[in-house]
């Protein structure tokens, strides 16, 4: 009997890991077709927790083989103890997968000797390699799987019936397809190893109606853009709001705005309120910026499907920026900003750039001066057209508007500074100078304090009310 220990550490207590779920199924499935014994266990972590208990935890378990889904937030943790949980269990194979290793597979291997094997590819096809070479890991050439993809149609539904009771107070992820149609440059999904590979809407349709029985609070799909296809999109909405009527669980999407036609809007404007939630990646409204990192899209037509998308007020609406893109400066992300924030959304996220190894963007940072982070998150440090300082500046101004906007608690103040100030970004602007100028720290949450310092400011600043 091998006894093999899955493991991953979520960047919170309510995530969990759909991955590893996939792997157990193809784990077992492939052994038993090679007339295998295994027993298979998963660990899922979160990243604050100490390094020497997550080494500890995973030698009790004493197994022979231990796989650890590595990604953008956890690969520091598991690089520092990977050291540590081969001493303690010098017999143990260790495999490392997920996207950050698959796309620098060679340095993960030359910075850990202790790594026994680096995975390249789905999970799926690496328990298949792994169980036709009987887990005999030497059998690699180089210490690399190169795991051959799976049409997804074929790949079972992850959950059973105990991970659902596991997984009582977390979210629930779900994928209805794998890849994406479209090429964004900033993103490992526009590889071409990522084509869009979709299960047909009622076989998805069965799959989330197995879900919604179990009554999560949040189902999470993590489908790149949704509604890739319309119409299919349309059918699995159709059949949420049918068997979600006066259930408790709310459902994620994430859309590609360009795509929501008058079909789509009829069709939501049935859903019941709190049964969906959407999140629209923008990331620039500027068509240079969109035609360099390949984006595409028409902003004033995606503008125009925001608008209507909120207007509904039946589901809360993400946006999404990104700061950092090819030769966008401040100006240039101030239009952006103002042009989200006066479509009343429920949420507007500022984010940063993130040079992906893997992608295009990465491999091209040199055209656009692009300097990012040595280590994950990757998080652009400069590029030609924006400053170090100037990213500093914008980070700050992410912090207020969490703070402010997102949290919904100074909302209208917010509104009434930028009307006096020209904008929101200037008024933000303001406020960051003057909370730093009196020691503020600009990651308070705090409505008590944040109160306080938006009074003083518009006391000091002479805003209208």
């Amino acid at each position: 009997m091998k006894r093999i220990l899955l493991v991953t550490a979520n960047a919170r207590y309510t995530h969990s890991s759909l991955a590893l779920r996939y792997l157990r199924n193809a784990l077992e499935a492939q052994a038993s077709s090679f007339g295998l014994p295994i027993q298979v266990e998963l660990r899922e972590y979160q990243i604050n927790e100490r390094r020497i208990d997550l080494a500890r935890d995973m030698a009790r378990a004493e197994p022979d083989l231990i796989m650890i889904s590595a990604y953008i937030w956890n690969a520091e943790l598991f690089k520092a103890i990977i050291p540590d949980i081969k001493k303690l269990l010098p017999r143990a194979g260790i495999v490392a997968g997920g996207p950050e290793v698959a796309y620098d597979a060679a340095a993960w291997l030359g910075a850990l000797p202790e790594l026994d094997l680096a995975v390249r590819g789905q999970a799926e096809g690496a328990a298949a390699a792994l169980a036709a070479a009987r887990f005999e890991l030497g059998a690699f050439p180089d210490s690399v799987l190169d795991a051959a993809p799976l049409a997804f149609a074929s790949v079972p539904f992850p959950y059973r019936d105990e991970d659902f009771s596991a997984l009582e107070r977390r979210y629930i992820y779900y994928e209805s397809s794998r890849g994406c149609p479209f090429r964004c440059a900033y993103c490992l999904s526009s590889r071409g190893d990522q084509k869009l590979d979709e299960k047909d809407a009622a076989a998805a349709g069965a799959e989330l109606e197995l879900i919604a029985a179990r009554e999560p609070a949040l189902v999470k799909l993590v489908d790149r853009s949704f509604n890739a296809r319309p119409e299919r999109a349309r059918e699995l909405w159709e059949r949420l709001i049918r068997v979600g009527a006066g259930r408790p669980t709310r459902y994620h999407f994430e859309l590609h705005p360009a795509l929501l036609g008058d079909e789509d809007f009829r069709l939501l404007e049935r859903a019941p309120a709190g049964l969906f939630q959407f999140e629209l990646g923008v990331q620039t409204v500027h068509a240079a910026t969109r035609a360099a990192i390949g984006r595409g899209g028409d902003w004033e037509r995606e503008r125009e499907a925001i608008r209507r998308l909120v207007a509904l007020g039946n589901a809360p609406v993400h946006l999404d920026l990104i700061a950092g893109l090819p030769g966008e400066g401040s100006a240039a992300m101030a239009a952006s900003l103002e042009e989200l924030l006066a479509l009343g959304a429920g949420h507007v996220q500022l984010g940063f750039l993130k040079g992906i190894p893997g992608t295009a963007l990465r491999e091209g940072a040199a055209a656009f001066g692009a300097s990012f982070q040595a280590s994950p998150p990757y998080e652009v440090l400069a590029t030609d057209a924006i400053s170090a300082a100037e990213l500093g500046a914008l980070k700050g101004l992410e912090e207020l508007l969490d703070g402010l906007y997102n949290s919904g608690r100074f909302r209208d103040e917010l509104a009434a500074a930028a009307a006096s100030l020209g904008g929101y970004y200037p008024a933000l602007e303001s406020l960051r100078a003057f909370a730093l100028g009196r020691g503020f720290d600009l990651r308070t949450r705090d409505r008590i304090k944040l109160g306080a310092l938006l009074g003083a400011w518009r006391g000091g600043a002479n805003i209208a009310s």
